[in-house]
């Protein structure tokens, strides 16, 4: 059991959903809280999304994690999902000398940021593959990041909506671990929720959560327009 979008609270511990304030919005499914609407602070869409003035439209900036590929009890993938400043573990227990990969996270976002932030190992080299992706599915992708990760600390920012994050784990020279587990923490962060500018060619002329429109065949408009008027042919 989840709550729904536009409502708060952790249905799968047992506790009520509730409808997200004025002024908050939640766009996404999850036990998490909802977020406060920027500027105004005007709900729209029953808490699912938040009102922009005319010449903006809104965006929440959320990032998505989800899971790609095999979890298993070696290396479960435990992300949580829908939070501004969420985190992910990736828990493995290598016992010999191989090669472990983890099920791979792809972050959903504006311009999404990865750091490690926590380490622990003992005999084990880690490795990160960081892919920048075309869509959220990331069928289409480019591999831009491919390092052994010594410390916590690093990061990594991307200028793309989609980052495909995959690690690997090496037990080294045939050790064995004998007590406890090989924990990375990653969190993962975005731009906070906002009204950004209708782009170029597009305007809007409402206060609501309603996308920007496109200007007519071939006319031009400029960021952030708020009428039709503002469409003109070029000359």
């Amino acid at each position: 059991c989840v709550c729904p979008e536009g409502f708060s609270g952790d249905a799968g511990a047992g506790e009520s959903c509730v409808a997200c304030d004025a002024g908050t919005f939640k766009s996404f499914e999850g036990p998490l809280p909802c977020l406060s609407c920027p500027g105004d602070g005007l709900s729209a869409e029953e808490g699912r999304s938040c009102a922009c003035g005319a010449g903006h439209f809104f965006e929440d900036n959320v990032p998505r994690l989800s899971c790609s590929g095999e979890s298993s009890e070696s290396c479960p993938c435990t992300p949580s999902v829908g939070s501004n400043d969420g985190t992910l573990s990736f828990e493995a227990y290598p016992s010999e000398w191989n090669w472990q990969s983890c099920a791979s996270i792809i972050i959903s976002g504006v311009a999404p940021r990865v750091t490690v932030t926590s380490l622990e190992k003992q005999n084990v080299g880690l490795y990160v593959y960081l892919d920048e992706c075309d869509d959220a599915d990331c069928m289409s992708y480019q591999s831009v990041r491919s390092e052994q990760i010594y410390n916590s600390g690093w990061a990594y920012q991307s200028s793309m909506r989609h980052l495909r994050v995959r690690l690997q784990w090496s037990v080294y020279g045939g050790s064995s671990i004998t007590s406890g587990s090989v924990v990375a923490t990653l969190s993962t962060t975005s731009k906070p929720p906002g009204c950004s500018p209708c782009e170029a060619d597009t305007y809007k002329d409402t206060t609501d959560a309603a996308a920007c429109n496109s200007c007519p065949s071939n006319a031009v408009s400029a960021e952030g327009s708020t009428s039709l008027s503002a469409c003109t042919c070029p000359a």
